[in-house]
């Protein structure tokens, strides 16, 4: 599981990479963010965090905090977690939760464990 989780880490630590961050993801990736967004596949995140990071979304950081990894098949994993969210934007903006529940599932490829799916959830 040290593995797994640290792919987790990893999209933690590379929140302002735009390129590590699509690194750790499948081609066919499914992400929705604590905002709802929802995007599909790795060069659409890719892209996405590149426009986020020229904007004032690159001042929200957030932090996870593994709570359960464990196995669905050999070659499957579910990780969740709890994202707690810093807003430092300076202009007024359309309020972001503080926290957020988070499932991750990662999938075994070539030797290696990739992001396939991202869901974050409010925590109210």
């Amino acid at each position: 599981m040290k593995d797994i989780k640290q792919v987790v880490l990893d999209s933690d630590r590379l929140q302002d990479d735009p390129d590590g961050f699509a690194a750790l993801l499948t081609e066919n990736v499914n992400l929705v963010n604590i905002a709802g967004r929802r995007l599909h596949g790795r060069e659409t995140v890719r892209a996405a965090y590149h426009q986020a990071m020229a904007s004032q979304l690159a001042q929200v950081r957030t932090r996870i905090e593994i709570q359960d990894a464990w196995l669905v098949q050999p070659d499957v994993a579910v990780v969740t977690a709890t994202k707690h969210v810093s807003d430092e934007r300076a202009e007024a903006n359309a309020p972001l939760p503080d926290k957020g529940a988070v499932t991750f599932v990662l999938a075994h490829q070539d030797e290696k464990w990739l992001i396939a799916s991202v869901q974050t959830t409010p925590i109210k």
